[in-house]
């Protein structure tokens, strides 16, 4: 089958790692795959897309709505006779459903939303929502974005949900957590936003230290937005940091990365406090590896914590709320980090491999269409 996947660059963010896992898993079950993009200076992925033999079409767009992006899609699905786009993202999509007026009703459309309705003002979610009754189906990749699209009475029969897959084949060879000790490690891998609540992050930090007179250390890894608020979302953070220089000392921006692996595996505890989320990449990963989370207690955080067997909640408005969180998973005991850390791994591998993904989006396919051989 002939399927373009469509979204917005190959740069860094988790709506991109999961294109990139969903077309390579699509390819090797032998389907002719390409994707589409419009900003394609954030190459973050595009190596990777390219090694996997998996073309990549691109048109070049600055900034706001642009018809060109419209008509490169139709131009593509004409000229290479694809059979199924399959689009992430609200404003991918939404350039897809107008595209899709153009083309022929052959063409199957599934759309994936991949944040959360909280991310949005009602009017946004009202246009996204009322122009995704162009697809064929719509994709959540969490439970609370599925139930709330399904809210909608013209997306109740056609959202559906699937989680994010990843590449877990390796699981048994994953080191287990390493013991509690002073350097117990805690990560966050997040880009630094407002939303990403690194200033009450850093405050608990403080609370921390004034109640225990030390600090556990911490590595960031994301890279910096570059908008007004996310620039003063960091220097608040360093404000409060270099006014308390114990904090500091513990406390590392490691920038962006893309050894995500191996700084997981050497960590202790993922700490991902965000104040929404869809189905967020980084806790997939840690549970890959074996790795117990601190989570904000929103969207699908509490499925994903299993209430207490793979992570620990907390509310991310709440500075003390944070740091007992951090404090009962510091004094927690090595066999109980190690356990939620198996139950993570068990987790991952029941829900979020790469064939249970590409299945459902297969199996999606020929419900849609059953004329398509699959």
């Amino acid at each position: 089958m002939k399927i373009l996947g469509v979204i917005d660059s190959l740069g860094s963010g988790g709506a991109q790692r999961q294109m990139v896992n969903l077309l390579i898993g699509l390819k090797e079950k032998g389907h002719d795959v390409a994707v589409f993009v419009y900003h394609p200076k954030y190459k973050f992925y595009f190596e990777v897309i390219k090694n996997a033999g998996i073309p990549i079409y691109h048109v070049h767009l600055n900034k706001g709505f642009s018809f060109k992006v419209i008509f490169k899609i139709v131009s593509l699905v004409r000229n290479f006779r694809f059979e199924v786009i399959i689009s992430f993202l609200n404003v991918p999509n939404f350039y897809c459903e107008i595209a899709s007026l153009f083309l022929s009703k052959k063409i199957l459309l599934l759309v994936s939303e991949r944040s959360s309705y909280l991310n949005n003002n009602y009017i946004k979610n009202l246009i996204f929502n009322y122009f995704h009754s162009l697809a064929d189906a719509v994709i959540a990749n969490s439970d609370t974005q599925c139930i709330w699209l399904k809210s909608h009475f013209w997306l109740k029969n056609k959202t559906h949900l699937i989680y994010n897959g990843y590449f877990v084949s390796n699981l048994e060879n994953i080191n287990l957590p390493k013991k509690i000790s002073d350097s117990l490690q805690f990560l966050v891998i997040a880009r630094i936003d407002e939303g990403k609540n690194g200033i009450r992050l850093a405050e608990a930090f403080v609370l921390f230290f004034k109640k225990y007179g030390f600090v556990p250390s911490l590595n960031w890894v994301g890279r910096q937005e570059l908008d007004v608020k996310s620039l003063e979302v960091r220097t608040k953070i360093d404000e409060i940091l270099n006014n308390n220089p114990e904090v500091l000392a513990n406390w590392s921006w490691l920038g962006e990365r893309n050894d995500v692996t191996p700084l997981l595996q050497n960590c202790d505890t993922l700490v991902h406090i965000s104040l929404f989320e869809g189905l967020p990449n980084v806790v997939c990963e840690a549970f890959i590896a074996g790795r117990p989370a601190i989570l904000s207690d929103v969207c699908d955080h509490y499925f994903l914590s299993g209430n207490g067997l793979r992570g620990i909640l907390c509310n991310p408005f709440s500075v003390n709320s944070i740091f007992l969180a951090l404090e009962k998973m510091y004094f927690s005991s090595q066999q109980d980090r190690e356990k939620m850390g198996v139950n993570a791994r068990i987790f991952a591998l029941e829900y979020l491999t790469i064939k249970q993904m590409v299945s459902k989006y297969e199996t999606l396919i020929k419900e849609l269409s059953p004329k398509y051989s699959l």
